[in-house]
């Protein structure tokens, strides 16, 4: 997989500014009316994404040929959406924003219990704003994280935006990150994970995902096996402009094999990423890894 995703965000620092300016001047659906600009760019250039996009876009016509509306176009612009909205959001630009929740309870069930939990997402909608949806407990949650973003990037985003509440986990090529993982669900902490990628030489495991072998890491589910804490599934999806669904499946309880919580993830994350198919952002072949 290391060949084929980078990890990082595509895009300039200038490009992370113009829009940033123009939300601050003009609002958030202005931003958006720029990618109509952008947008026609990446369509023509994307010579890589293009292809795993028409790759992914196959295999869901083959999985379920009731689903409608694919196009590369509408993939850039939904990820476009989904930067311009986290910037918005951490920069203060509130308002106009409305949201959904389903299944919240159990999940602030889990945190305010403060014995440890997983919780597990994936590269689908705007996981960064669950930041704007989660229950506030101070101290609760870490994010375990790559941070892969060009350091130019990031910093034309932060320089503009509020710091995350939350605590950080970094992952690396090392093994610290794992000691600080373990210790944080053993403090009964909640961590919050992506299951639909894994780092270069760690562990993975296979499932069939819209009808072909793809790879997984193995790792989140290993762990939350290990140190028997439940998990809750859930995802952070655009249900128009300026609108979010956060959705919370129903939990899985502490004691889980490993093997019982992967093919819940795989078969959860299928059926979002068929009721959602523009917004999971894996532009590299997912099925190669």
């Amino acid at each position: 997989m290391a060949a084929s995703w980078t990890g990082q965000s595509k895009g300039t620092p200038l490009g992370y500014r113009i829009f940033i300016l123009v939300m601050r001047v003009f609002g958030v659906r202005a931003a958006y009316g720029l990618l109509y600009l952008v947008v026609p760019w990446y369509v023509l250039t994307g010579r890589a994404s293009n292809a795993a996009l028409r790759g992914y876009f196959a295999r869901l016509r083959a999985s379920d040929p009731g689903i409608k509306g694919l196009s590369l176009a509408g993939s850039y612009r939904a990820f476009g959406r989904t930067i311009i909205d986290k910037v918005a959001l951490r920069a203060g630009l509130e308002k106009g924003y409305t949201w959904e929740r389903q299944g919240r309870e159990a999940l602030a069930t889990m945190i305010a219990s403060g014995k440890g939990g997983l919780l597990l997402s994936a590269h689908l909608g705007n996981w960064e704003l669950a930041s704007h949806l989660l229950p506030d407990y101070p101290g609760r949650i870490s994010v375990v994280l790559q941070d892969g973003e060009d350091a130019r990037i990031r910093e034309a985003i932060e320089g503009s935006t509020a710091s995350a509440r939350f605590g950080i986990i970094a992952l690396g090529n090392g093994i610290e990150h794992l000691f600080k993982m373990t210790d944080a669900l053993r403090e009964g902490q909640v961590l919050c994970m992506h299951g639909d990628r894994y780092l270069p030489g760690s562990r993975t495991r296979k499932a069939l995902f819209l009808g072909e072998e793809a790879v997984f890491p193995a790792g989140p589910f290993a762990l939350a096996a290990a140190q028997r804490v439940p998990v809750c599934i859930a995802f952070v999806v655009s249900t128009g402009p300026q609108r979010y669904s956060f959705t919370v499946a129903e939990p899985i309880p502490a004691g889980a094999t490993a093997d019982a919580i992967f093919q819940r993830f795989v078969a959860e994350l299928e059926r979002a990423v068929k009721k959602h198919p523009l917004q999971w952002f894996n532009y590299y072949d997912f099925w190669r890894g």
